[in-house]
């Protein structure tokens, strides 16, 4: 039986000190930047907090030039590694034209460049490398630390309001403490509070409020915070600090009664600004989630990671909740920090882009439903017998928002799963993209910048696979929604092993889990669970690879008359080991083999499948580098 932790005020939480690595989305954002000659430049976003592009109206790429205090057109080094500005300022008068729409947008960096600065970025704010994020999200996002990670009660984080001499607060307190607290609330256009919308989700579980001051009148003027000169941080957090000695001197505040992590950092530490952010991406005060560690503690209660943000004119609750679901329950970001794709769940989940839309920023998309079932809010139900010998089978149906799941866990490896869900679009889910029934496949040795391998991997069912391939982030074709040809195992949509959409294990090897005969979307989802088909038995083969050495098994070919051909390769972690299938081909004047199905990534890892046509065949295995031993599974 799942541990529930009940997340009391005050009380000490078993959760893991270091939040997951955590960003905000920018798709499309625009805002407004003063240049030094006075005009209010546009300014489109795209990125999040450690890597962003910046373009004007007309498509021209932009960066922020600190000899010129203001934005300049920029463009690409000549090793395509840094973009560097031109020291002319940008306008918004549409000086260029294009002879295409398409000439619109200048190429950006490469996505190498973008994954190495947003490393960068990511170990200057938080102080740890991406890398050790990635391991310690992996543990926590583990089907086996569910009952650590269940948040459930009521939980109470603390939102400061500041404003400035030459910036006073228009936006009120009452106003805020509606925004956050309310149970029932429409201000500003959003269809919820903050609070109401974690008891949508959690289905009441989980009871998330927040104390929030009178304003703080901060001690400099809004000018000396959002100095351009000074990377995003330093002066938000000399801001932070002097807030908070504040509100513990001045106002007498009791910092116990504030929910806290196992080593007593503060989880929900939240600051909102008068007026916009008046600084550009990444600069003075914009906007983000960092770590300032323990410069601040009373009363057993200290600063780790914290949430700041400017109020602006209105208040929508999609970023305070995205940024909640890394503070308060340690999820990750499902999304691509180097912009190589929208992320496998995009649009569907508010750790992806389901929080920042034109319409989910006021009424964000549900977290995914492995989410709610780590957070303890979701339970599920084991379809695969090997593991539940009283697994349901035949007809089954469930209901969205019903906070119960079916789940098919890989017996081989406790950590693999595919969750199955039914979304509607209605109350939390209103904005989402589709609706019908949904099926995710969870692997927390993932990660979310590796967009082909993530924690969690939304099955398409058009098979297009388009958020991956950075063509949307999700439509109306993905979910599995009544149309009769659609179903789902481990040749459909698609039976490929590298990018594909099926029911196959990471390893390639088919899992047993079949979905058909799908009902049309509803409140209600029914389908046929499939019968799991046997695993064919696995010829295996072991030996030892030199560096950039070969090898061929079974030696020298074998005949096969027809079929399903599969192979996985497991070499020695940190090699490079590479696999391929070659048929031996006449074509009435020569002899050779040739290659028909290759598998050659960047790691130890490789399988592919192959219908092969009767004929020979050899499976030709190579050292792209590294040495090492290796098993090779061949099953016909």
């Amino acid at each position: 039986m799942r541990a529930s932790l009940t997340a009391a005020a005050g009380v000490v939480l078993s959760l893991a000190a270091l939040t997951s690595h955590a960003a905000i989305p920018y798709k499309g954002h625009s805002y407004e930047f003063r240049q030094p000659g006075g005009e209010m430049l546009k300014i489109r976003l795209d990125g999040n907090d450690y890597y962003a592009e910046q373009r004007t109206e007309d498509g021209s790429l932009v960066i922020y030039d600190h000899a010129k205090r203001g934005f300049c057109y920029a463009h690409v080094n000549a090793t395509g590694d840094e973009l560097v500005s031109s020291g002319v300022l940008a306008t918004n008068a549409k000086l260029r034209t294009f002879s295409t729409a398409q000439d619109k947008r200048e190429p950006g960096l490469s996505t190498a460049a973008k994954a190495r600065l947003a490393k960068q970025r990511y170990q200057k704010m938080h102080g740890r490398t991406l890398e050790l994020a990635q391991k310690t999200t992996s543990a926590m996002m583990a089907p086996s630390a569910a009952a650590t990670a269940a948040v459930t009660g009521q939980m109470r984080g603390l939102t400061v309001i500041i404003d400035f001499s030459d910036a006073p607060g228009t936006i009120t307190k009452p106003q805020v403490e509606s925004f956050l607290n309310d149970a029932s609330y429409t201000g500003f256009g959003n269809a919820q509070s903050v609070r109401g919308y974690f008891l949508a989700a959690s289905g009441n579980k989980l009871d998330y409020s927040n104390t929030v001051t009178r304003y703080y009148r901060a001690k400099r003027p809004k000018s000396y915070y959002t100095d351009n000169s000074l990377d995003v941080g330093p002066r938000a957090q000399e801001l932070i600090v002097e807030a908070l000695n504040w509100v513990k001197s001045s106002e007498g505040f009791d910092f116990s009664t504030l929910s806290r992590d196992s080593t007593g950092h503060i989880l929900g530490l939240n600051f909102f600004y008068a007026g916009e952010a008046d600084s550009p991406w990444s600069k003075g005060l914009w906007p983000h989630m960092g770590w300032i560690g323990e410069k601040f503690c009373s009363n057993g209660a200290c600063t780790g990671n914290y949430q700041i943000s400017d109020m602006g004119k209105q208040l929508a609750i999609g970023t305070f909740v995205h940024e909640s679901g890394h503070l308060i329950m340690g999820w990750p970001d499902l999304y691509d920090y180097d912009g190589s794709s929208q992320g496998s769940v995009a649009n569907f989940c508010v750790m992806g882009f389901g929080g920042v839309g034109y319409e989910s920023q006021y009424r964000p998309t549900q977290p995914v439903g492995f989410l709610r079932y780590l957070a303890g809010w979701d339970t599920a139900i084991e379809l695969n017998p090997a593991i539940n010998r009283s697994a349901p089978t035949g007809r089954l149906s469930m209901a969205a928002n019903g906070h119960s799941l079916y789940r098919w866990s890989n017996p081989a490896n406790a950590a693999e799963a595919f969750y199955v869900e039914a979304i509607h679009k209605s109350e939390q889910n209103l904005y989402q993209p589709d609706q019908g029934l949904a099926v995710f496949h969870i692997d927390p040795t993932g990660t979310n910048d590796t967009e082909w391998k993530p924690y969690i991997q939304m099955e398409h069912a058009d098979g297009k696979r388009d958020p991956e391939n950075n063509v949307n982030q999700g439509d109306a074709n993905d979910l599995y929604d009544g149309v009769a040809t659609r179903a789902f195992n481990a040749s459909v949509p698609n039976a490929l092993t590298s990018k594909g959409t099926n029911s196959l294990w990471w390893n390639g090897y088919a899992s047993g889990f079949a979905l058909s005969n799908i009902s049309v979307p509803g409140k209600t989802v029914s389908f046929d669970l499939g019968t799991a088909t046997p695993t064919p038995a696995a010829d295996v083969y072991n030996g030892t690879l030199a560096e950039k050495g070969e090898a061929i098994h079974p030696s020298p070919w074998f005949e096969y008359k027809g079929g399903t051909l599969g192979a996985v390769l497991s070499g020695p972690a940190g090699t490079d080991f590479d696999l391929r299938l070659e048929q031996w081909q006449n074509n009435g004047t020569t002899n050779l083999w040739v290659n028909v199905a290759e598998s050659a990534g960047d790691a130890s890892q490789e399988a592919l499948t192959f219908k092969a046509p009767a004929g020979y065949y050899r499976i030709v295995i190579s050292s792209y580098s590294g040495a090492g031993k290796y098993k090779l599974s061949v099953t016909k």
